[in-house]
């Protein structure tokens, strides 16, 4: 989401992360219509698929059935067309870049990602479409950001006297496993390095609240 506002320069979406605001709670309450204090813990849940799903270009079908498929949320093809609707009002920049890269993409006969990277029409069996135009700008940078956070990880970690390493990443997490002495050291160089694979990757976006280290005996524990 935070790409997302990024690169479609929405403002409003942009503040919600420049005021530290939670934007599944916010937008649970907009679809709602009721205020952020009144929202539940099942209608931010709902907001998830409503968030994550208007940014890749679905639709009302596809997201009444990946909201259940992906969040166990029952939705109706009537609500998500109305939820959808009612987020792209409080957004509509992203909305307007949205549509306008698809046209741009059909126009050039390739998408765009990150660095440098494209992918062109003739290379899908059937051409490229608005989810992917929608999906692979905002993945892709994101990928690019993660990329570069395990490579200034692993070479500060090597760098460094703390006894450990990198184990694995998962989707927007880096796991370390360090020695218990050095585990506060540790957990300040990841979440600095987040953070500054965060700012080189998306120049000018709010990076308040971008990543949180925390401290455990086993992964689970940091859940």
């Amino acid at each position: 989401m935070r790409a997302a506002a990024w690169i479609s320069g929405d403002p409003a979406l942009t503040r919600v992360y420049a005021e530290s605001r939670d934007i599944h709670t916010e937008t649970a309450a907009r679809i709602a219509g009721i205020s952020v204090e009144a929202v539940t813990k099942e209608q931010r849940q709902a907001a998830k698929a409503v968030n994550f799903g208007s940014i890749y270009g679905i639709g009302p079908r596809s997201l009444s059935e990946n909201a259940f498929a992906t969040y166990g949320v029952e939705m109706t093809i009537r609500q998500a067309k109305i939820a959808l609707e009612r987020f792209f009002a409080a957004y509509p920049d992203l909305d307007e870049w949205r549509r306008n890269n698809f046209e741009e993409c059909m126009a050039r006969g390739y998408v765009k990602i990150g660095a440098g990277r494209v992918v062109e029409a003739n290379w899908e069996p059937f051409g490229l479409s608005f989810p992917q135009c929608c999906n692979l700008p905002v993945q892709g940078v994101c990928a690019d950001a993660m990329l570069r956070a395990i490579a200034w990880t692993y070479s500060r970690l090597n760098r460094s006297d703390i006894r450990g390493g990198l184990v694995a990443c998962v989707h927007d997490e880096l796991l370390l496993e360090v020695h218990e002495d050095a585990a506060d050291r540790a957990a300040t160089l990841l979440q600095q390095t987040m953070i500054e694979a965060f700012v080189v990757t998306f120049p000018g976006a709010p990076s308040n609240n971008v990543a949180e280290a925390k401290i455990g005996h086993t992964w689970a524990d940091l859940k």
